[in-house]
């Protein structure tokens, strides 16, 4: 979990994101490469914001560009109302990424990232408007999902919408991994509040449609110790693999990626296969 710098917002309500923000500050370029082959975009666990993917830019290929998610709440983006439909941040993130990022593009989500990003992915088919023709998504190249359980495995035991501070604090310890000086600064956790409870519901209440099979290739990552997301939970997206599955097995707890970065960034570099570039097509002879 992450906090934004500068003054904290007042404590408000949950509901839909404030409509006036530039169009840009939904994703962050640590390290921008216009000119790459290939575009990861990476979204964070529950509570987590953009920097908890800053230092994985300097350990890309020169031919990929780091783009992290920043969504509503939190660090530079902490005044803005969180988003508590997942249809709705679905359809926010979709249109973004149609908008401003260029294709080819990988995505990768850990915990609740996961969670959007198959929703991105199945939500990338082509479907019917019933007011319109149909308007199909690019879809990413591969779909990477981190400590991330299938869509018909069983929740964790989660806080209730009414849960106290204290049971909050101790669901956020387990779930969006909150470092210990935010459980003991009361204020701080009040003015985060909003945002953090937004992303335990959103969890709660995913999937967020009718699960469908995926349209292009995964790979996941399940680790030991997590009992959020335990292995057995993470093997079931093979039901969902049409496309083809690899799966990696790392030691330690929900955060094992972070836990230990060097593996874990050693392994997610063989799943990103930069696409050919395309040659200029022959002019036309006139013979």
């Amino acid at each position: 979990m992450t906090t934004a710098d500068g003054p904290l917002p007042t404590p408000g309500g949950n509901g839909p994101p404030a409509p006036a923000r530039p169009p840009d500050t939904l994703f962050q370029r640590p390290c921008p490469r216009p000119h790459a082959a290939l575009r990861l975009v990476c979204l964070p666990h529950a509570g987590g914001g953009a920097s908890v993917f800053r230092g994985w830019a300097e350990h890309l290929p020169p031919a990929v560009e780091l783009v992290a998610v920043q969504l509503p709440g939190r660090e530079n983006r902490v005044r803005e109302r969180p988003f508590t439909s997942g249809a709705a941040l679905v359809d926010a993130v979709r249109d973004a990424l149609a908008r401003e990022v260029r294709t080819p593009y990988v995505l990768f989500g850990h915990s609740l990232g996961g969670m959007l990003a198959y929703a991105l992915t199945t939500a990338a088919l082509p479907t019917t408007n019933p007011t319109g023709p149909s308007a199909p998504h690019p879809p990413p190249e591969r779909l990477i999902l981190a400590s991330c359980r299938a869509p018909d495995a069983p929740p964790p035991r989660t806080a209730s919408r009414t849960s106290s501070a204290d049971g909050l604090a101790a669901e956020l310890t387990a779930l969006a991994g909150t470092p210990p000086e935010v459980m003991r600064n009361r204020r701080l956790l009040r003015m985060l509040e909003p945002m953090l409870r937004a992303d335990l519901e959103l969890a709660r209440t995913w999937p967020w449609s009718r699960p469908v099979p995926l349209p292009v290739p995964l790979t996941t990552f399940d680790a030991c110790d997590d009992a959020m997301a335990p292995p057995a939970a993470v093997t079931g997206w093979r039901r969902y693999a049409r496309r083809g599955l690899r799966a990696h097995h790392l030691t330690g707890g929900h955060f094992a990626l972070h836990e230990d970065s060097e593996t874990f960034l050693s392994l997610l570099l063989r799943e990103l296969t930069v696409p050919p570039a395309r040659s200029a097509p022959a002019p036309a002879r006139n013979d």
